[in-house]
């Protein structure tokens, strides 16, 4: 049996190897380019928009490549291995049950590992693309004074964005949501706040805004601690490419895309021109650590 299987492997192995090469000579001149060069830049890059998500998404990528090539090579390679029983055999023996029932087991787990791959790309690429577009918007307003850094890493977790401006300091959590298509017009693209809830066309949500008030909490307590004074943060959720109907006052600021230039009208704690260079600096200092190129330096390959 187990000799049947090694044999049956030999094709299902092929058929692998030449969808391999092609990845390979990518990863060999990579490598090679990675040796031979580095980049010219001296110090790490700041963060943009979705950086977190951009490299998550990059990830599922490869893995949804490996699923897809995995895919057309089990019932390959069960096929192969069913055929050279029968060779053996010197005959059209029945199928193993035994070797249908696992071929089908892992076609089918391969097979549900590559839906929830492609779901969670869908879902990621949304989250991007929303990122991105707010990102886009709030680098306007640096035209008006304002300070914008992006992706800023915390303690576990990431704040999209925050906004430094004469105004106060405002932590921003941006949501991408997909529309539903009812052919309704506006109504498709309008979410309700009452203060406490966003109410979406078929669906109600509060954990986003949850999720806006604790990010500001971490972060006021952070850059109290390191500029060593009192900073109140503001919590903003965006939702770019949607209509926001307001019914309610809220501590949480809820903005679409469009309305970034009023977070600059949003009445906060008035920043002295000294405390804004030193929140800048701290942020700046927390945010510079993207690798500024896919050339690393020799030492830190060879190490």
């Amino acid at each position: 049996m187990i000799k049947t299987m090694l044999s049956g492997l030999i094709p299902a192995f092929i058929v692998l190897l030449s969808l391999s090469i092609p990845v390979g000579i990518v990863w060999v001149v990579r490598y090679r380019e990675r040796q031979r060069k580095r980049s010219p830049l001296s110090q790490h890059l700041l963060r943009s928009p979705g950086e977190s998500l951009r490299s998550e998404l990059d990830d599922r990528m490869w893995d949804l490549a490996g699923y897809l090539m995995a895919l057309p090579l089990i019932p390959l390679m069960f096929y192969a291995m069913h055929l050279r029983r029968a060779l053996d055999t010197g005959g059209a023996p029945k199928l193993s049950g035994l070797l249908v029932v696992v071929g089908l087991m892992l076609f089918g787990f391969v097979s549900f590992q590559t839906i929830k791959t492609i779901r969670k790309v869908w879902k990621l690429r949304l989250g991007y693309d929303a990122e991105l577009a707010m990102g886009q918007e709030l680098d306007q307003l640096m035209r008006q004074g304002a300070v914008v850094f992006h992706d800023v890493p915390a303690a576990g977790f990431n704040i999209d964005h925050v906004l430094v401006a004469p105004n106060g300091v405002f932590a921003i959590e941006t949501k991408g949501r997909s529309k539903p298509n009812r052919d309704r017009g506006t109504e498709d693209a309008k979410v309700v706040y009452d203060g406490s809830c966003l109410n979406f066309p078929g669906w109600v949500e509060t954990k986003p805004l949850e999720q806006a008030r604790r990010q500001a909490a971490w972060l006021s307590k952070w850059l109290t601690s390191a500029v060593g004074e009192a900073v109140t943060v503001r919590p903003v959720l965006a939702l770019p490419g949607w209509f926001v109907e307001r019914k309610s006052r809220s501590d949480v600021l809820l903005i679409s895309g469009r309305e970034a230039p009023s977070i600059l009208k949003a009445k906060q704690e008035a920043l002295p021109e000294n405390m804004i260079k030193r929140i800048e600096h701290q942020l700046e200092q927390r945010c510079r650590d993207v690798e500024p190129s896919m050339y690393k330096k020799r030492e830190q390959i060879s190490s």
